[in-house]
């Protein structure tokens, strides 16, 4: 027995480690755009509202997909879908590689946000198939640990694969995307769904022959949803914001070199990666979910003020607090947690989708706002394509303490305490309990 559960922890252990890959991987896919901002702003004849849209065609196909996605896991399985979603993801990285307008890159961005639309829900649910539900928490933030790291590659260290191939792009983004066809093949060899003959409780107990549309429905009539969903996108959009969109050229714009700029807006993803697992852990240990929803969104306020309003000219004050704007974000990884908790056990899994798109919806939409912000203020020196000063970040950026805000009001307020307890379970009450009631 105990050397079947070895097994069974081992082979989980691969399985998990491969999606969590593809996480990492997606992430580097979602993000990479930030660190040649201004190349291809500049080789596709882009104003900043147009980069802007172009990224967001990633987030907006992630996003539409995340509600058909945790239908799709529950029908067909993880290893089928992350197979084909993988190397539908590197198409799309390989193809960035020759766009040469804003219609042929929105799409390649299309495509990379499609295959990547199911990566975060599998691996979601095959933590819940192969690991005991206790530790979901935990597993949730190790989750986005691993895929902190694909961003943080994608900050300093693919600056300096820029400046090793003389700033090819092209060449470089060509073969980054090539990798997913190789990470495609492991994926369909070794991913299983569940284990062998497997006794306990797994996240899609049944196929399910709802429709997506009764499930959703089934969802937004639980007012707790509403309140978890909008402090998730509110809570994390702030990170797509300076990580896949302006982090670099905002941070030029305050007088660093691209690579010293790319490695210092890569903290957020370190912050991400170090916050998950730590907010994850202390949640579960305090066996409590709102202080850290509400406490989190706070600390951004004061954090994202600090970044905008003030001008601080030292390299690690600055690295200090990308960080912490990456690890009071990671409050996302919890509020998936307590959506779980929040639904029965047969939508876990439609609701973990729904959270993911309310957070991509998110990162689609509000980024190009604030850019239509700092765009109309470039357009007002008549600055060349490509190039912003500060003040020109200052008059989108204000956004940011406000989106903490939301989020701040939306779990002290709204959110109902689960105390990391499944609020759907069945309690079996004996005879001599209901002779106790008064």
């Amino acid at each position: 027995m105990e050397k079947d559960s070895r097994s069974h922890l081992f082979l989980g252990t691969v399985i998990w480690s491969l999606a969590a890959l593809f996480y990492l991987y997606e992430f580097f896919l979602r993000v990479f755009v930030s660190t040649i901002s201004d190349q291809v702003i500049a080789d596709l004849s882009l104003t900043a509202q147009q980069f802007a849209t172009m990224g967001a065609g990633y987030y907006l196909i992630y996003s539409f997909m995340q509600l058909p996605v945790g239908i799709l896991v529950d029908r067909l399985g993880a290893r089928l879908l992350l197979t084909i979603a993988v190397f539908l993801a590197g198409l799309g990285g390989f193809s960035f590689a020759f766009v040469h307008g804003f219609s042929s890159g929105f799409l390649s961005r299309c495509f990379m946000g499609f295959g990547s639309s199911f990566a975060y829900v599998c691996l979601l649910v095959l933590a819940l198939n192969w690991f005991p539900r206790k530790h979901f928490g935990l597993m949730a933030g190790i989750a986005n640990f691993l895929g902190a790291a694909g961003p943080m590659l994608a900050g300093g260290p693919l600056a300096l694969l820029l400046t090793l191939f003389r700033d090819n792009w092209r060449l470089v983004i060509g073969g980054i995307g090539a990798l997913g066809f190789v990470l495609a093949v492991f994926i369909g060899v070794f991913v299983r769904n569940t284990p062998p003959r497997q006794k306990g409780e797994i996240i899609h107990l049944e196929p399910g022959k709802e429709s997506l549309l009764r499930r959703l429905g089934e969802l937004i009539r639980i007012p707790q949803v509403w309140a978890i969903v909008l402090y998730a996108g509110f809570v994390y959009v702030c990170l797509p914001l300076l990580g896949a969109y302006w982090g670099t050229s905002f941070l030029q714009a305050r007088g660093f070199s691209r690579t010293v700029a790319a490695s210092i807006a890569s903290m957020m993803w370190v912050g991400l990666g170090v916050g998950s697992p730590v907010l994850g852990k202390i949640s579960d240990s305090i066996k409590r979910r709102k202080p850290i929803l509400y406490g989190s969104a706070f600390f951004g306020i004061v954090v994202t003020i600090l970044v905008v309003y003030f001008h601080l000219e030292n390299k690690l004050i600055y690295m200090a607090l990308f960080f912490l704007i990456g690890f009071v974000s990671a409050a996302q990884s919890v509020s998936f947690a307590t959506i779980t908790e929040h639904v029965p056990t047969k939508l876990q899994a439609t609701a973990i989708g729904l959270n993911n798109s309310m957070i991509m919806f998110f990162a689609a939409v509000l980024p190009p706002i604030v850019s239509s912000f700092i765009g109309r203020s470039a357009a007002m020196h008549h600055e060349k394509a490509g190039h912003f000063t500060d003040a020109d970040f200052q008059a989108g950026f204000f956004f940011m303490p406000i989106f903490y805000l939301c989020a701040y009001l939306l779990a002290l307020f709204f959110i109902r305490e689960t105390y990391c307890r499944q609020q759907f379970e069945v309690v079996k009450i004996s005879k001599s309990d209901l002779s106790n009631i008064p």
